[in-house]
């Protein structure tokens, strides 16, 4: 029967610590409520009104280029299939292999770089950018693209293909 003073000497310890707690918190509770009075009673500091945001602005730009979006927009690494080999390569490169004349009309032999030769005249689409040749003569072909500047403006662009290019330069 010796458990009997030990429990209730525990439970007595237990209720003064309850008790001590409570005090303290209690006292806590009324130092903060003084601090509250004391500034509540200070006068506050004049400060101006600050109108609130009515709405946030929202930017339509449905007419205006994309800021963000490069001006100019490299190629993609495959080439593009045109309607005939000779559209399927840009302007430069080609190589003239060879004029032919008869009369007052002239023809050309145009080199590719997938080793084929084709015949051209006056006329016929060549190039990735929509070129026509639009003129020959004994030494050059002359082939006019529509390319778009760095405006967006399609404007049309002549390249010159010269007959024994690498020997003159």
């Amino acid at each position: 029967m010796r458990r009997i003073p030990y429990i209730s000497a525990i439970t007595i310890l237990g209720f003064a610590c309850i008790v001590i707690i409570s005090i303290t918190y209690a006292a806590s509770i009324a130092n903060a409520a003084d601090q509250a009075g004391a500034a509540s009673q200070a006068p506050a500091p004049a400060v101006a009104a600050v109108p609130e945001k009515v709405g946030a602005y929202e930017y339509t730009g449905l007419d205006r280029r994309d800021p963000f979006a490069p001006l100019v927009s490299k190629r993609e690494s495959g080439r593009e299939k045109g309607s005939s080999p000779l559209e399927s390569y840009d302007v430069s490169e080609m190589k003239i292999i060879a004029i032919l004349w008869e009369k007052n009309k002239y023809f050309a032999v145009v080199s590719l770089p997938d080793g084929k030769s084709y015949n051209v005249n006056d006329g016929v689409k060549v190039g990735s950018h929509s070129g026509v040749v639009a003129k020959i003569t004994k030494d050059t072909v002359v082939i006019r693209e529509r390319m778009r500047d760095a405006t967006g403006v399609m404007s049309p662009r002549d390249t010159v293909l010269r007959l024994r290019g690498e020997e003159e330069e």
